[in-house]
C-alpha cells in the first residue's frame, strides 16, 4: 500500500495535533517550577498596573490545570485554522491537511515550558493575525479584516515582550496586499489600540498613561542579544536548527517553482515567508523566549507543506516522521 503523506486528510491530521497537544499540556511545567513575572523597570513609580502577560503568569501559576487545558484549547485552534486556511487559499496547488499536524509537530517543541500559558496564546495570535491579513487581501475594502489583523497583531508584544519586531507585519501586509491609505489608517488603528487601552488603564489606576509603554520598551532593551540560545538544550538547539533547514529547503523549493501557484497564493505565501524570517530575528532579540520559538511554528507549517507535496512520497514521509519523533522525544525529554 503506497502511503503519501503529503495528501494527509483531515481526521488522521487533526488527531495527530490533538495528541501532541495533549502530551505537551502533559508534560508542561513539571520540571521548571512556577514562572517569574515579567519585571519591567519604573524608577519613578509612575507604573501602576503590570502587563498583561503578567496576568497570564498570574493565573498559570494559581490555576495549572486549566490554564494546560485552555493553552491545550489554543492549540488545536491555532493548528486546524492553518490547515482551513491552506485549503481555502490553495496554498499548494493540491488539498492538503498536512500543515495541521506540522503545526503541531513543531509548537509541541517549544510550549512545554513553564511558560506554555503565554506560549500557546502568541501562537494562536500570530495565527488569527495572519488569517484576518489573508482575508484582508480581497477585490475591494477589507477595514474589517485588517482592522481584526492588526488587533490581534497589536495584542501580541502584551502576552510576549519579544514579539514587539512582529509589529513590522503590519507595513509588509499593507504594501503586498496593496492596501488602500484608508484601510492603512484603520489597521493602524487596531495595532495602536491594545496599547492605548493598558496605558489608559494605568492613568486611571493613578500612573502616567504613557508609562506602560514606555517601561516596556526599556524591558525589551534590556538583556543581552542571542541569549535565548544559552537557555536551550542541545535537544531544541537540534530541533530549531532542523526546523529553520526545513524552512529554508521549503523557500528554495517555492523560488524555484513560484508560478506554480496562483497570484493570491503567492503572495501570500511570500508575505509567510516575511513572517518567517521577522519569527527568526526576533530569536535572537534580548527579550526572547521560548514563546517566541512557539511563534516560529506558525510560519514553518504554512511553508513545509509546499515543498513536501513537491517531493517524492518516501521523502516527505521520512520528514514528516523525524519530526514527529522529535516532536515526541521534545515533550518527553524537557
Amino acid at each position: 500500500m503506497k502511503i503519501d503523506i503529503a495528501r494527509q486528510p483531515l481526521i488522521p491530521a487533526f488527531l495527530t495535533l490533538a495528541a501532541l497537544a495533549a502530551a505537551a499540556m502533559w508534560n508542561a511545567d513539571a520540571p521548571n517550577g512556577l514562572p517569574l513575572p515579567i519585571t519591567l523597570p519604573s524608577s519613578d513609580g509612575a507604573l501602576a498596573i503590570t502587563l498583561p502577560e503578567n496576568w497570564l503568569l498570574q493565573f498559570q501559576a494559581a490555576h495549572p490545570e486549566w490554564s494546560k487545558w485552555v493553552a491545550g484549547m489554543l492549540l488545536l485552534f491555532a493548528g486546524t485554522l492553518l490547515g482551513r486556511t491552506g485549503i481555502r487559499y490553495n496554498l499548494y496547488s493540491v488539498s492538503t491537511c498536512l500543515t495541521i499536524p506540522l503545526f503541531g509537530c513543531l509548537v509541541s517543541n517549544f510550549v512545554a515550558g513553564n511558560r506554555f500559558l503565554t506560549a500557546a496564546l502568541a501562537a494562536a495570535l500570530l495565527t488569527l493575525a495572519f488569517r484576518n491579513f489573508c482575508r484582508a487581501f480581497c477585490n475591494g475594502f477589507g477595514f474589517d479584516a485588517i482592522f481584526r489583523a492588526s488587533l490581534y497583531l497589536g495584542l501580541l508584544p502584551l502576552v510576549n515582550l519579544a514579539s514587539l519586531p512582529m509589529l513590522l507585519v503590519l507595513p509588509l501586509a499593507i504594501v503586498l496586499f496593496r492596501r488602500t491609505l484608508r484601510e492603512a489608517t484603520v489597521a493602524v488603528a487596531g495595532l495602536l489600540l491594545p496599547g492605548l487601552l493598558v496605558a489608559y488603564l494605568n492613568w486611571g489606576a493613578g500612573g502616567e498613561f504613557l508609562a506602560p509603554i514606555v517601561t516596556t520598551a526599556k524591558a525589551f532593551a534590556e538583556g543581552r542579544m542571542l541569549a535565548l540560545f544559552s537557555t536551550l538544550t542541545l535537544q531544541q538547539l537540534a530541533v530549531l536548527g532542523g526546523m529553520l533547514v526545513l524552512d529554508l529547503l521549503s523557500v528554495l523549493f517555492f523560488l524555484s517553482d513560484i508560478y506554480a501557484v496562483g497570484t493570491k497564493a503567492r503572495l501570500i505565501l511570500i508575505f509567510n515567508i516575511s513572517i518567517l524570517i521577522l519569527s527568526a530575528a526576533t530569536l535572537c532579540g534580548p527579550a526572547a523566549d521560548r514563546g517566541s520559538l512557539a511563534m516560529l511554528a506558525v510560519p514553518s507549517a504554512i511553508l513545509l507543506p509546499f515543498m513536501m507535496v513537491r517531493t517524492h512520497p518516501s521523502v516527505s514521509l521520512l520528514f514528516y516522521l523525524l519530526l514527529l519523533l522529535s516532536a515526541t522525544l521534545g515533550v518527553f525529554l524537557q
